[in-house]
């Protein structure tokens, strides 16, 4: 007969795998914010650099998307994974790609009306989306100090908005925030819909390469799409893809996998600080105290939001 003691020997080596699971989300997730980061520090470069090197938005975003895609696609060839997808999971495909385009594009577009630091300041407030989203329509309790995080980071916003410099625009402020929603929900639907049961490799090759093709029929429409005829335009977009987009794409779905969507958000509190940083070391942005008190009141209130809910 066995006994009650025996029948618990197995606990422990599933919690150490349990655990060995959360951190791998966390670097992951780490890794993640970080890389996004670096986005200004890639696409500045020839989105207003030299003449020879300018490339017009969808151009940029087309090959981001389409060489990631090349790389995933390597990959799971590689890996022997099939590309098959029901006709269910690619409308939520098609779905989770204009999000996602929706949220690059807004946020590279954000840089014609602001500091790099700024843009990526206000596009991290979509943690506040992502608890907005959450109370309204999945019904998240609603928490004095989720309620008060959020008049913070409206109060945030708001200084941003109202910078005397001339480096911040309302109308910069609405496209950004506009990219912080599509990404909110980006990450809602990823854990929310029939891509949290899919392969993640083919989740990030699907919703990259759909983006591309949107982005290259974008860039055709309106007549400005460019090839590739310098070193520093390779260089560049083969960093964009490479690091800010395959690196934190794929880390982006699998630490939503193992840690979930909140804790995700916590840890893209790296991304307006190595923005921030990249702006003013690289590209001379200036630093001003409505920059520092937007910052200071946003990310705090971001923070709070998740720990809330993670609570």
């Amino acid at each position: 007969m066995t006994s009650t003691s025996e029948n618990k020997q197995p606990q422990p080596a599933q919690e150490s795998t349990s655990n060995k699971g959360v951190t791998i989300g966390f670097l992951l997730g780490l890794l993640a914010a970080v890389c996004y980061g670096f986005i200004p520090f890639f696409t500045l470069p020839i989105k207003s650099g030299a003449k020879a090197d300018f490339m017009a938005d969808p151009t940029i975003l087309f090959y981001r998307f389409g060489f990631a895609s090349l790389i995933v696609a390597a990959i799971m060839l590689m890996q022997r994974k099939s590309f098959k997808v029901s006709r269910g999971e690619l409308v939520t495909l098609i779905y989770l790609s204009f999000i996602s385009d929706g949220s690059a594009l807004f946020l590279i577009d954000g840089y014609n009306y602001m500091s790099s630091g700024v843009a990526t300041t206000l596009h991290f407030m979509y943690p506040v989306v992502t608890a907005i989203i959450m109370m309204a329509f999945y019904n998240e309790a609603r928490r004095f100090s989720t309620i008060f995080a959020v008049i913070m980071a409206v109060v945030g916003v708001g200084i941003l908005s109202w910078d005397p410099t001339g480096n911040t625009s309302i109308q910069g402020v609405i496209i950004v925030l506009i990219s912080a929603v599509c990404y909110a929900l980006y990450i809602i639907r990823v854990n929310r819909s029939r891509a949290a049961t899919m392969d993640g490799t083919k989740l990030v090759f699907y919703v990259m390469f759909i983006g591309a093709i949107i982005f290259g029929a974008e860039a055709l429409r309106q007549g400005n799409f460019k090839p590739i005829t310098t070193a520093s335009q390779f260089t560049h977009l083969a960093a964009l893809a490479i690091i800010c987009t395959f690196v934190t794409n794929t880390c982006l779905v699998f630490s939503v996998k193992r840690i979930g969507s909140t804790m995700v958000a916590v840890l893209g509190a790296l991304e307006p600080l190595t923005a921030v940083v990249i702006g003013c070391t690289v590209f001379g942005e200036p630093i001003t105290w409505q920059v520092l008190a937007g910052i200071a009141l946003i990310i705090p209130a971001v923070l709070v939001i998740i720990w809330t809910r993670r609570r």
